[in-house]
């Protein structure tokens, strides 16, 4: 029988539900019970002229002869007055004191009774005793009442009822709890043999419903596993090409950067061969030491790029990123580029909004503002003007460097930040460009999490970055 009761859901339910209702019953009639009001016949006023009148005897009395007249007093106020209310004695501190010896104190106060259900208050002074005392009377707490004797009466019946309808509401309850759960549990029997053919019904809102709604939802996505599986196939083969893509990319960029270098190496190699041999032209040697020695100052330039290309892609690589004042890092970079703008006699403009603080690497961004006041100062023809704006709105710093006197074909913009890529009509090897320049600038730019644009104006070419 036990093992029958745990195997079965419906029948532990219709227990545990009957033997709640008929407990939350009994409390019930407890509490009802212990709280029902008395109804009383009298009130305070009635009985306040005895109190009157065994306060003036008990003022003519000596103390000691006081529990014969209390004696008295209450058998005729449980004669007469149902024994509703009693009398209390309190001395001078309000201490409430025996009725048969005034010395011995019933631990309570005046206070503790309530003066709506009191008499009023009466001095008593025996006599040879120069303490007053206080007589009042109160109603009697202990006095059963009619409610409590009504449901002692009707406590036979009440317990039929309460066993009645605890029965009848566990039967409901248990059918109610336990039906969608047999089919919730006939769905898993089945899913546990991969039958995911079948759904539960879901008719209900509540955890249950819930239950089955994410039973169903299980079924379906097991069901749609294999399919996952295959598009999860799709998407790691997905991921194995752009892998062979970027090792491509980088087979791209050393062989550009292996052509690059050779570039220069073989124009010094031919240079030093006719110096040696003393061929032609090649006699004068200040001359082609000079140029050989430039072009090796370029071919330094190109190592250094193509190491600091390798250092900030390297995968453990992280900027160490500071709190600085943007504005005064500008303003001592323009410093360092006063000469060369005299030099290639240009005109600078300066707009800088004071105290713009960003987060950045400092080293890592003189690279990018050298870079892009350099190509300014590089590809302007003598006369322009270089301009300069840094500003800041909704929380973004907006810096933006333009170049007069020139443009750049819309064709070639989109393809500026790729390395190795030069404008021939104007960024050839003869004004210095490597094409490896703005191609760390972009790198750079997004470590930080930034923008960089390069566009067209009326004027010349602007590059904007935004932090």
């Amino acid at each position: 029988m036990i093992k029958k009761i745990k195997s079965k859901l419906a029948v532990k339910v219709f227990i545990i539900s009957a033997l709640l209702m008929a407990f939350c019953c009994g409390i019930t009639y407890f509490f009802i019970l212990h709280f029902a009001p008395y109804i009383y016949s009298y009130t305070p006023s009635d009985v306040e002229w005895f109190a009157d009148e065994l306060a003036q005897e008990l003022s003519m009395t000596d103390k000691g002869e006081t529990a014969i007249y209390f004696s008295i007093a209450n058998d005729t106020l449980t004669g007469d007055y149902n024994n509703e209310y009693l009398f209390h004695l309190f001395n001078s501190d309000g201490e409430e004191v025996s009725l048969t010896d005034t010395a011995t104190a019933t631990e309570k106060q005046i206070d503790d009774y309530n003066p709506k259900e009191t008499s009023a208050h009466y001095t008593v002074s025996f006599i040879g005793e120069e303490r007053p005392y206080t007589l009042l009377l109160a109603k009697n707490t202990d006095k059963e009442s009619q409610a409590v004797e009504a449901l002692h009466k009707a406590l036979p019946a009440l317990t039929i009822v309460i066993v009645a309808i605890s029965v009848l509401a566990a039967v409901f309850y248990a059918w109610y709890m336990t039906a969608p759960i047999k089919k919730i549990s006939k769905m898993s029997k089945q899913m546990a043999n991969m039958d995911f053919g079948s759904l539960c019904p879901v008719e209900r809102t509540d955890e249950i419903g819930v239950l089955s709604d994410s039973l169903n939802t299980l079924s379906s996505n097991l069901s749609a596993a294999l399919t996952e599986l295959k598009d999860a196939n799709q998407k790691l083969q997905a991921d194995i090409d752009k892998e062979r893509e970027l090792e491509l990319q980088r087979i791209k960029f050393f062989s550009a950067a292996s052509h690059e270098l050779k570039t220069p190496i073989t124009i010094i190699k031919g240079q030093l061969q006719g110096m040696l041999c003393g061929v032609g032209r090649y006699k004068d040697r200040e001359i082609y030491l000079a140029q050989s020695l430039e072009v090796t100052n370029s071919l330094e330039k190109m190592v250094q790029e193509l190491l600091t290309v390798s250092r900030i892609e390297a995968p453990q690589y992280s900027c160490v990123k500071t709190h600085f004042d943007f504005t005064q890092f500008l303003r001592q970079r323009l410093a360092a580029f006063d000469d060369l703008f005299v030099q290639k006699e240009l005109s600078v403009a300066i707009n800088l909004l004071p105290g713009i603080y960003i987060d950045g690497d400092i080293g890592l961004l003189q690279k990018v503002v050298d870079n892009l006041l350099g190509n300014a100062a590089t590809y302007s023809p003598p006369g322009n003007s270089v301009r300069v704006d840094l500003r800041q709105a909704e929380e973004k710093v907006y810096l933006t460097i333009e170049n007069t006197g020139v443009h750049i074909p819309e064709d070639d913009i989109s393809k500026l930040f790729e390395p190795f890529y030069r404008v021939e009509q104007s960024r050839n090897r003869q004004t210095g460009g490597s094409g490896l320049g703005l191609y760390i600038v972009k790198t750079i730019i997004n470590l930080h999490n930034a923008e960089i644009s390069v566009q067209n104006t009326d004027d010349g070419v602007a590059i904007k970055v935004i932090f």
